[in-house]
């Protein structure tokens, strides 16, 4: 009989990030003025800056790759290519659009 696998797609898991998304984190989290944000892994390949349920911002930076995505406003395939945490600064449109948008759809 096989055994049936499950995939833990989606789940929160121990937050492994780098010091430069840890950076980023806290870079999108002041240009909000908020306090109500969490720092996730649900996926091995970003961390996500998360409220609520929602998936805010999706960070990668590491030696390999450095973006940013908004994947609440945007496709999976726009990711925005950074070379240093500070750069995030360019995106607070697109980090303000996301948080209206989180507003509007949650209780």
């Amino acid at each position: 009989m096989e055994t049936i696998k499950f995939a833990n797609y989606g789940e929160k898991r121990e937050r492994i990030a780098t010091e430069s998304e840890l950076e980023i984190y806290v870079l999108l989290c002041n240009m909000t003025g908020r306090d109500d944000f969490d720092l996730v892994r649900k996926s091995d390949n970003y961390v996500s800056m998360v409220l609520g349920d929602w998936d805010i911002a999706r960070i990668k930076f590491t030696p390999r790759a450095k973006w940013v995505l908004f994947p609440i406003v945007e496709s999976a395939s726009s990711k925005h290519k950074i070379t240093a945490p500070t750069d995030v600064s360019e995106f607070a449109d697109l980090l303000a659009d996301s948080i209206a948008h989180v507003e509007k759809y949650s209780n």
